[in-house]
Formats: C-alpha cells, sequence, structure tokens
C-alpha cells in the first residue's frame, strides 16, 4: 500500500474524495428526483437539462472562441422543426435527433464561414439577424405548418414509450449528459486548447500555428450542432411548437445563463441555466411584475459577482481549502 507522505498528497486525497462524493451524491439525487418530485418539478428541471446543453453549446463558441452569439434560438428551432416533422413521417426519434444535429451544424457553417470577418457587436448583430430569419422562413412555411406550428411527439425507443414526464425526464438526462461529458472532455484536447488560444490573443495563436479560421467555423459548427440536440429535445417536452416559441428573447436568455453563470467555465454554463430556469420559475407567480424583478435580480449578481456564480463558488472553495479538516 502507497502511504502519503506530504500535506499536500493528503489536501489531494481529501480533495478527490470530495469530488467523488459529490458527484455520485448528485447522480442519486437526480435518479431519485423524478420517483418523488410533483410532475411539475419534474417537468422544469427537464427543460433544465435541456438547457443546460443550450447554455454548454453557447458556452463552446462564446466562452472559448470569445465570438458572441445572438442567434441560437435560430439553431434550436432547425433542431425542433427537423425532429418533429422527421418523427412525424415515421423516423425514430433518435434518427431524427441525429439528423437535427447534422441540420443545424450545417447551419452554423453556413454562419461561421461569413462571420469570420465579423466581430465583436457586428457578429452579434449577424447571429441576431440569422435567428430573426429562421423565425420569418417557419412563420410561412406550409410543410411545418407555418404560424400555426405542429406536434413535435415524444420518442418511443426499443418498444418503450418516452411520453410521461418521468420516462422522458431520464431520456433527457442521458442524452444531455452525454453531450456535456463530450463538451468537457472537448476542453481538454487540442480543439479546445485552440479555441481558448484564439479567444486570447488571436494573432499570437495564427503565428503558433493555429488554422484561425477553420477553428472559428468548427466552434460555430459544434455550437450549433449541439443546440439542435436540443432543439429536438425542447419540441418534444413543449409538445407543440410555434415560430414564437423561438424569439429573440429566449437567444438572450441562453447569453444570460453563460454571463451570469461564469464565462469561460463549463460548469458556469450549468450553473447559469440552474439559475436563471429556477428563478422564471420562482417569479412567475409575480404575474406583471415577473420581468422587471428577473431584470433587476441578474443587475445585482453581475454587480455583486462579475465572475458570475462559478466564480463566487471558486472563491468560496479557496477559503474552505484553506483549512480542509
Amino acid at each position: 500500500m502507497r502511504l502519503l507522505e506530504r500535506y499536500e498528497q493528503d489536501l489531494q486525497h481529501i480533495k478527490d474524495a470530495q469530488g467523488w462524493v459529490l458527484l455520485l451524491g448528485l447522480l442519486a439525487a437526480l435518479v431519485l428526483l423524478p420517483l418523488v418530485a410533483p410532475g411539475y418539478i419534474v417537468y422544469n428541471v427537464t427543460l433544465f437539462f435541456v438547457f443546460s446543453l443550450v447554455a454548454v453549446a453557447l458556452m463552446i463558441l462564446v466562452g472559448f472562441t470569445g465570438q458572441v452569439s445572438l442567434g441560437h434560438a435560430g439553431f434550436l428551432a432547425a433542431g425542433a422543426y427537423t425532429t418533429a416533422y422527421l418523427v412525424s413521417v415515421g423516423w425514430p426519434f433518435v434518427l431524427a435527433l441525429v439528423a437535427a444535429l447534422l441540420v443545424s451544424g450545417a447551419l452554423g457553417v453556413v454562419i461561421g464561414l461569413p462571420a469570420l470577418r465579423l466581430e465583436g457587436p457586428y457578429l452579434a448583430i449577424a447571429t441576431l439577424g440569422f435567428g430573426l430569419a429562421i423565425q420569418q422562413i417557419l412563420n410561412n412555411w406550409r410543410l411545418v405548418g407555418a404560424s400555426t406550428g405542429m406536434l413535435a411527439d415524444r420518442p418511443r425507443l426499443l418498444g418503450v414509450d418516452f411520453f410521461g414526464d418521468t420516462p422522458f425526464y431520464f431520456f433527457t438526462l442521458v442524452i444531455v449528459g452525454f453531450f456535456v461529458w463530450l463538451a468537457f472532455n472537448l476542453k481538454r484536447s487540442h480543439v479546445g486548447r485552440a479555441f481558448v488560444a484564439i479567444r486570447d490573443a488571436e494573432l499570437a495563436a495564427q503565428m503558433s500555428g493555429v488554422d484561425v479560421a477553420r477553428f472559428k467555423t468548427l466552434a460555430f459548427a459544434l455550437s450549433a450542432a449541439m443546440t439542435g440536440v436540443a432543439g429536438g429535445l425542447y419540441g418534444a417536452l413543449l409538445g407543440y411548437i410555434t415560430p414564437e416559441s423561438f424569439n429573440l428573447i429566449l437567444s438572450v436568455k441562453f447569453l444570460l445563463m453563460i454571463v451570469v453563470g461564469g464565462l469561460g467555465f463549463l460548469p458556469g454554463a450549468i450553473l447559469g441555466a440552474a439559475f436563471i430556469t429556477g428563478l422564471e420559475v420562482v417569479l412567475s407567480a409575480q404575474q406583471n411584475r415577473s420581468q422587471l424583478l428577473f431584470g433587476v435580480v441578474v443587475i445585482l449578481i453581475m454587480l455583486l459577482e462579475p465572475r458570475g456564480l462559478y466564480g463566487r463558488w471558486q472563491k468560496v472553495r479557496r477559503y474552505w481549502q484553506t483549512w480542509p479538516l
């Protein structure tokens, strides 16, 4: 048996053990929650899963490569409508999700290539125009119901129906968990390091041999593809989708999630999605004052902690790690 010889080793052992306990506890809570919680909580937690995937996807684009997007509701709509239409004509739900990934990823390339010439507010305006254009196309496309929208069925897989909130909760948890795991591994890969290098110093990255154009386009494609998968899940969760389900406010909300959570940190994207989704649920009872209160709370968070919720968590964690026992 190998003995720990230094205080630093002992401290690292404690950190590793705490991390595993926290992870296993979280997984156990997520598995048990739909078995004991009422239906509206299961629905809203499933919505949080979907929005977490969008936030993680947007973090890859904005937090890693520094490319701002106000059009991710458009990619979400592309995924939702692709999935809903293909399921309506007999495709298996999982294959329809794969198609949504490919369609949204292709749209990401289409937007990413001309976006190479833009940055900052100009890029934000261009992506905003894309989101509005998608909404207008759907409003006039009779194949998918035009402005009246269309049904979005939930999956049936290997003879098992996922129509109920609890089965669909577990289905969404597995899909979202898989893509979030991929995103965390992406950050540690050479692709993720290239993204961050472009964000921090684009000229220096280019001089170091990084193909800036290729990696920027790849970031758009990956982010859009993951958002397309989230769109397929989002449509199935809603049950019925219309173009108004994917408006500008939704794109702004996604951007708020990663800013409030902490730009540049994948856990921050998940924290931001949880906070924004939960805040909307809590304030929904306030009716006319909900939007005002929502804005006030977000502004206060950004004033008190510019690095977001994950930045605050890091400060608290460093404080307690000073005396681990």
